[in-house]
């Protein structure tokens, strides 16, 4: 079986070092959307129909790859926006990255930013580092050092994203003064504190 990250993968195209969205589920329901990873598509349309969130997901991994069906972004973005709906982190970084690159959908970064930041709530430090790139590239550099601040935090989900943004806090805070990394750390702990 090929690697899921491999499989799943989708960068905002904003630097090499963006966050990918792929599905990383709690132990308890890996089996569950293990078994949607390698399901055929017919079965697996069929569970999507039927509200599926991780047959969703994978279904919509399917079009945006060409795995088993025509490559088709659009149906990609509607089958993440529907789990995207139910609450799948994954599904809403994929959406909120879609937004960002106007990939299957209308781009609109306002909507990126609204769906990264609804995975970010959950915990979902690819969003959080997504947010991050988006708002340095728009030299936004003191919420940009919020978001990678709270890319690095413990408990989160990826811990290469993790590193990755620890040395981006790094580079930025040579670009910025006590008070705005302070601000930005005081934001991003607020961040915290409103997610629950």
């Amino acid at each position: 079986m090929k690697k899921q990250v491999a499989i799943l993968m989708l960068s905002l195209g904003i630097t090499a070092g963006a966050a990918h969205a792929e599905l990383i589920m709690n132990p308890a329901s890996v089996n569950a959307s293990t078994n949607y990873a390698t399901m055929a598509v017919p079965s697996l349309q069929a569970a999507a129909k039927a509200g599926s969130a991780p047959a969703q997901f994978y279904l919509a991994t399917r079009y945006k790859l060409g795995q088993g069906v025509s490559a088709d972004l659009a149906q990609a973005f509607s089958w993440y926006k529907k789990a995207a709906d139910q609450g799948v982190s994954a599904a809403q970084l994929n959406v909120g990255q879609m937004y960002a690159e106007g990939r299957g959908v209308k781009q609109d970064i306002n909507n990126a930013k609204l769906w990264l930041q609804k995975a970010a709530k959950q915990g979902d430090n690819r969003a959080s580092y997504n947010l991050a790139l988006i708002e340095e590239r728009n030299q936004n550099l003191s919420s940009a050092y919020q978001w990678y601040e709270l890319a690095s935090r413990d408990g989160m989900l990826d811990r290469n994203v993790s590193k990755q943004a620890q040395g981006k806090i790094l580079k930025l805070a040579a670009n910025l003064t006590q008070q705005d990394i302070q601000a930005a750390r005081d934001r991003a702990d607020r961040w915290f504190q409103t997610a629950d």
